[in-house]
């Protein structure tokens, strides 16, 4: 679906459908970009923000972070907020759950979201073979697109774990 078609649909939708999309795919495979496509800025909720402007990462605070805009996100669902957007990699069905267990505690309907650039399309059925050699193409690739400095050998990891849902 193009961006157009994703805003159509999104502006089509009236005030009565409480959406939660939940954005799903690797480190610089364009979630962020599609993301946007969805809604409006104050209604897109990632961890990434937890690390502020001049993402000050720290992996051993990433747990707290991800319960952070778990949070953030239970609370926007809870005051009505439509469509929400959680832009996080969510390779594993367990990354969701949070999610998912707060869109049905305020009545959400899930809609699961994957990139919508060109590369994404590429590189989705490396996902689901798990070929070392496009891992390594792949991660390789998208390291150096990420706007987080995400290394090769994280990305490569993700692509490993990813879950079909």
């Amino acid at each position: 679906m193009q961006f157009d078609k994703l805003y159509e649909e999104v502006m089509s939708r009236g005030d009565e459908s409480k959406v939660l999309y939940i954005m799903r795919g690797i480190s610089g495979g364009g979630k962020s970009h599609t993301a946007k496509g969805l809604a409006p800025a104050e209604n897109i909720f990632s961890s990434d923000d937890f690390w502020g402007e001049d993402y000050n990462f720290d992996i051993k605070k990433l747990g707290i972070a991800h319960q952070w805009n778990q949070k953030r996100v239970a609370k926007a669902m809870e005051g009505g907020m439509t469509p929400v957007v959680v832009d996080n990699t969510n390779t594993t069905k367990l990354e969701m759950e949070a999610y998912e267990k707060s869109a049905e505690e305020f009545g959400y309907e899930i809609k699961y979201q994957e990139p919508e650039s060109d590369w994404w399309k590429e590189l989705r059925p490396s996902l689901d073979s798990k070929d070392p050699d496009e891992i390594e193409k792949w991660s390789d690739d998208l390291s150096k697109r990420n706007s987080h400095g995400v290394p090769k050998e994280a990305i490569a990891g993700m692509m490993k774990r990813w879950e079909n849902i």
